[in-house]
């Protein structure tokens, strides 16, 4: 830890001392290349290696380690099953997001406090909500206030369907109100004057939708696609409800056993606790990384204009069936796919007609083809191909499909906001009593709540865990200070080469990082001391926190008026000190929002303390909460103490936060007598 601390440090110095723009990058583009190119090339390096446990060095092992990877029948099976989750996932969320935001992008009291309670969904750790939501459905083996309340017997541990529904379920209420805080932002780019032509036309709800999905359609489809990527790679909610949810008929393989909630990030954990073979881990780490890909270019690609974006997406189509059907298997049905999607490029813009007819022919077709394997081969029968080609293809194309105007009253879209809401309030709730509960109890009862549960927590170490929380926190502060805010003015101001290759390596790192590169990721932070140490956990969650704060101080040091910087010149400040003296004091209301994210990525980090962290004294909040719960089958849940940590927990959280809302809600740059005008 102390060497690469030490490097840091002389880093950030550098910029004081030279006193040159290029020096700004530098301690960014470190951290990058230590936490995300590092990881992608030690596992692409390894992935060709015989390198185990008791081996000193890695010895070259051509392909073998892939090879075993083509035989392994339950990992084919398991990115099957991410790809149809990742879709219905995306479209659940994308849809229920949007016709929220329809609801509250008018600014009113009701609005507001509907916005508060979803943000109370992302705000809360989903560690925390997660296993919440666990205990509501599953409880003690099955006995579950869900299933005495219903009188049902949904057991996540024996029905794969059930497990499957809950999960998406669980993880779409997780992503919605994050989504739908996006898109109402959107909505407010919508000129006001197309809501007086709607009025004045009588607009229905229906064609008031689809007027402002038009408006806002160029950044609707792009976010709906990165969502996508970003599904693929999901681990934290799919762990802590589900597990790898209960095993599948066609999931008894040799190598891997499936379940119907194994998806990709499960299945790699799974190994990584239990295979000794760095070599062949490392294998699996770059396949899913190359299954990841995919949906990201078809992203990137979505945000291209017509007939550059049609090209792109056809081609990427057909690579895709190509390399997950050779994969997955190969059959007749993917001749159609990738002949058609190979040629079709060619005949853009010539044959315009014909081209958009063709295609959605071959949309269609991927569907009747999905439709008749799944229902003859069960999930095996998946074309995972095709859950990126039909919704890229579908947004790309922005198909006009026959609008019928309808309205709906207006006692039912309250009646629908109040149920969007009631999941939030009741969650909150119901933790709140459970924590109340003595041993053993799922439904709380009013007339025997006992407080007791709290000391035995706090008893239990529950402070300490939550101190070691706060540590990464402030090396997380730290590392934004002296790493990110450099960056986001270089990258805000446009200079220097080493400033976008780190930008852009940071914004697209975001979405391809995942579990397959936190293994790797692993032994390199090993390798140089940095696990077990608050730092280590700090670089990665800055990290991942720095695509927003690029954006958002990057957005606030654009809109600083140019001539402050002429000013300073004369008075013979270098790039570093106007970025210190002038710009960093007018930001500390947005420094304080960024600040408050990090905070909020600290104590909801789960999986990379789970990975990174071994020792006990050094446990953080996350896992601590964990430990109450347990996985899934587990015997020593107790959900009395893990209601009492998590409220113990969440309370240090309202208040910090409350302490940063008054830094963002502070006089701006006009009271401090620097105007935008």
């Amino acid at each position: 830890m102390l060497p690469a601390l030490l490097v840091l440090l002389a880093l950030i110095s550098l910029q004081f001392v030279v006193r040159k723009n290029w020096t700004l990058g530098l301690p960014a583009f470190l951290i990058v290349l230590l936490t995300i190119v590092g990881p992608i090339l030690w596992a692409l390096f390894i992935s060709f290696t015989s390198y185990g446990v008791y081996q000193e060095r890695p010895l070259f092992a051509g392909f073998d380690n892939y090879l075993k990877i083509l035989e392994d029948s339950g990992f084919k099976l398991s990115l099957k099953l991410t790809a149809l989750w990742s879709f219905l996932r995306t479209s659940l969320e994308i849809s229920l997001s949007f016709l929220l935001a329809l609801k509250l992008r008018k600014s009113s009291r009701t609005g507001r406090l509907a916005l508060l309670l979803l943000a109370l969904g992302w705000f809360v750790p989903s560690f925390i909500t997660v296993s919440g939501w666990r205990a509501f459905i599953q409880g003690y083996g099955g006995y579950s206030l869900l299933n005495i309340v219903l009188g049902t017997g949904v057991d996540l541990t024996l029905n794969p369907a059930q497990a499957f529904l809950a999960t998406l379920l669980v993880s779409v209420w997780l992503s919605i109100p994050f989504s739908t805080m996006i898109i109402v932002g959107m909505l407010g780019r919508v000129s006001g004057e197309l809501d007086d032509m709607m009025r004045l036309d009588g607009a229905g709800d229906f064609a008031s939708a689809t007027l402002l999905l038009g408006e806002i359609r160029h950044l609707m489809v792009p976010y709906a696609l990165f969502q996508l990527a970003r599904a693929t790679k999901e681990f934290t909610s799919v762990f802590l409800l589900s597990g790898n949810g209960p095993l599948l008929p066609e999931g008894f393989t040799p190598q891997t056993l499936v379940g119907s909630t194994s998806f990709a990030g499960v299945v790699l954990f799974r190994k990584f606790a239990a295979v000794k073979d760095y070599g062949l881990l490392s294998a699996y780490a770059v396949f899913a990384g190359g299954f990841a890909i995919l949906w990201i270019l078809g992203a990137v690609f979505s945000r291209n204009s017509v007939p550059k974006r049609h090209r792109q997406i056809l081609f990427l189509s057909a690579v895709a069936h190509l390399f997950l059907g050779a994969y997955t298997g190969w059959s007749f049905w993917f001749l159609v796919p990738v002949t058609a999607y190979s040629l079709l490029p060619f005949t853009i813009p010539r044959h315009r007609r014909f081209f958009r007819l063709t295609v959605g022919a071959l949309i269609i077709y991927e569907i009747i083809m999905n439709v008749v394997k799944i229902s003859l081969e069960g999930v095996s029968g998946i074309v995972p191909a095709s859950f990126l080609s039909v919704p890229l293809i579908l947004l790309s194309m922005r198909y006009r499909f026959p609008s019928i105007d309808f309205t709906l009253s207006r006692w039912l879209k309250s009646s629908l906001l109040i149920l969007s809401l009631l999941p939030t309030v009741f969650l909150v709730a119901y933790i709140l009593l459970l924590s109340f509960s003595v041993e053993g109890e799922i439904i709380p009862s009013l007339n025997a709540l006992t407080a007791a549960n709290y000391p035995r927590v706090i008893g239990d170490g529950l402070l300490n865990t939550i101190f070691n929380t706060l540590k990464t926190a402030l090396w997380c502060f730290a590392i934004i200070l002296g790493t990110i805010i450099p960056l986001a003015y270089l990258f805000a101001t446009k200079k220097g080469f080493l400033a976008k290759v780190t930008s852009s390596l940071v914004l697209l790192g975001s979405l391809y990082t995942g579990m397959h590169t936190l293994l790797p990721l692993y032994f390199i932070f090993r390798g140089i001391g940095l696990t077990d140490s608050f730092f280590g956990v700090a670089l990665v969650v800055t990290v991942q926190s720095a695509p927003l704060a690029l954006l958002v101080l990057g957005g606030f040091f654009a809109s600083v008026p140019r001539e402050l910087r002429e000013i300073s010149r004369l008075d013979g400040l270098s790039g570093t000190g106007y970025l210190w003296r002038i710009l960093f004091p007018l930001s500390l209301p947005v420094v304080g929002g960024v600040l408050t994210y990090v905070l909020v990525s600290c104590w909801s980090s789960f999986t990379l303390p789970l990975i990174m962290l071994n020792r006990s004294e050094m446990m953080p909040f996350s896992l601590k909460v964990f430990s109450y719960a347990g996985e899934i089958r587990s015997y020593y849940t107790s959900w009395n103490l893990f209601a009492a940590a998590s409220v113990i927990g969440t309370v240090p959280l309202l208040l910090l936060f409350r302490i940063a809302r008054s830094m963002i809600y502070s006089p701006g740059l006009g009271d401090r007598g620097v105007g935008y005008d």
